[in-house]
């Protein structure tokens, strides 16, 4: 779809065009914004839609085009000089792909510029996830929920619509008090991702010329089954997310204002609305084939995660550990991989080093200190030694830093 920069400002006006009509964003959210658009390759940054010009970008022919920078990472909403802008990485799509299908997903990313922008405070922590109990028992009955909520979606009938439904709030009320606090990650993920799905759906839909249904179902197919792996746990959260969304469609037509207004995670908000009473679940009613398959699936994870760190510690190159203090600045945690205290980021992390920004853009490892968003150590394979030029390290392709090298049998420490 798109594949020279002709191609670029051309889908990008088209895009545009659609998201300047109040009319289009308000049937998918009651007050979707109007936000600039951004789609950027390795070497630039084409832009719209922006008021004024921001720092380093000229206009050609209605487009703002700039050099691709550090601040330009991933597929998301960002902050640009102040207006929120979504964003998204050319690289990272299929040349196949649909202009209805991509359509979709910047109104996903908008949103996401809308939430940060009425200040949305329902975010999920995303370091919680390392701390999440993944056991037999939580797994399996979290198997067994997502299946009732996934009848409930696709149940016409108003009958077996809320005996489904009340049985997911049986299900998922049990593994609250199974996991306590830990459920909150998924819960917020549901209220921000989830809901965002919800929004890209209505649009793939409408766009595409696609049933509803079959574009729901599209989105909510890893829900029947155990998941292949438990690195993409995140984006397991997203389709159930959607689902509530679309069960509220079903109770209150204009249940997204109140929802916004709520502060409540989307879970506990269609939870009250529906008022619907619910028995209670026990672990008896788990079967055991069940807790055998996520008893499984849970080895198989670690036998993975033991697998890829291996494989990082046999990485070819130099290994260079930075050593301090190092606060968080940018992740990308669709991409990563944890085993106790250590996070290996498959190709992103960004922190600040001496007080050098540093942002690696290959697999690296960083040692978390306890429960905070600070690390202590930051681990990459560089196919060139650091070098000591007087007080300072220089990191070839990564920068030069007020520091001492240290040599030892495992590689090069800069401290």
């Amino acid at each position: 779809m798109i594949n020279n920069e002709e191609k670029i400002i051309e889908t990008l006006k088209r895009i545009n065009k659609i998201i300047e009509d109040e009319g289009i964003r308000k049937k998918y959210w009651f007050d979707y914004p109007k936000l600039p658009v951004a789609l950027y390759n390795d070497e630039k940054i084409f832009l719209v839609g922006y008021p004024g010009k921001p720092a380093g970008f000229e206009e050609s022919d209605g487009i703002l085009i700039g050099k691709k920078d550090e601040r330009f990472y991933g597929n998301t909403a960002k902050d640009l000089e102040g207006q929120q802008v979504a964003i998204w990485d050319l690289t990272t799509i299929s040349p196949t792909v649909s202009f209805e299908r991509f359509l979709s997903l910047i109104f996903h990313e908008g949103f996401h510029g809308y939430q940060k922008s009425v200040g949305e405070k329902r975010w999920a922590n995303d370091l919680q996830v390392l701390d999440y109990p993944f056991t037999p028992m939580n797994l399996a009955v979290r198997f067994l929920e997502r299946r009732e909520l996934l009848r409930a979606t696709f149940a016409d009938e108003k009958r077996e619509f809320e005996e489904r439904l009340s049985s997911f709030i049986a299900i998922r009320e049990f593994r609250r008090k199974l996991i306590g606090d830990a459920l909150n990650y998924e819960l917020a993920q549901e209220s921000v991702e989830g809901v965002a799905v919800y929004v890209e759906t209505k649009a793939y839909s409408d766009f595409g010329s696609i049933p509803l249904k079959y574009a729901i179902a599209y989105q909510a197919n890893g829900m029947s089954e155990f998941p292949a792996s438990l690195s993409s746990f995140r984006l397991s959260c997203y389709a159930p997310g959607m689902c509530l969304a679309f069960l509220l469609d079903r109770f209150q037509a204009g249940w997204q204002k109140d929802y916004m207004e709520s502060g409540e995670y989307i879970y506990d908000f269609l939870k009250k609305l529906s008022g619907l009473s619910f028995n209670n679940f026990s672990e008896d009613s788990v079967p055991s084939e069940v807790l055998e398959n996520a008893g499984y699936i849970l080895d198989k994870h670690r036998k993975y995660i033991d697998e890829e760190f291996r494989n990082f510690e046999n990485s070819a190159g130099y290994r260079i550990t930075l050593k301090g203090i190092f606060p968080l600045m940018g992740m990308d945690p669709m991409n990563i991989l944890w085993k106790e205290d250590y996070i290996i980021n498959k190709y992103f992390f960004a922190t600040q080093f001496k007080g050098v920004p540093v942002f690696l853009k290959q697999k690296s490892m960083v040692k978390r200190i306890e429960k905070s968003f600070t690390f202590s150590e930051v681990v990459f394979y560089l196919p060139e030694k650091p070098v000591q030029n007087g007080d300072k390290v220089e990191i070839p392709g990564i920068g030069v830093f007020p520091a001492r090298l240290e040599e030892d049998v495992r590689g090069f420490a800069v401290v």
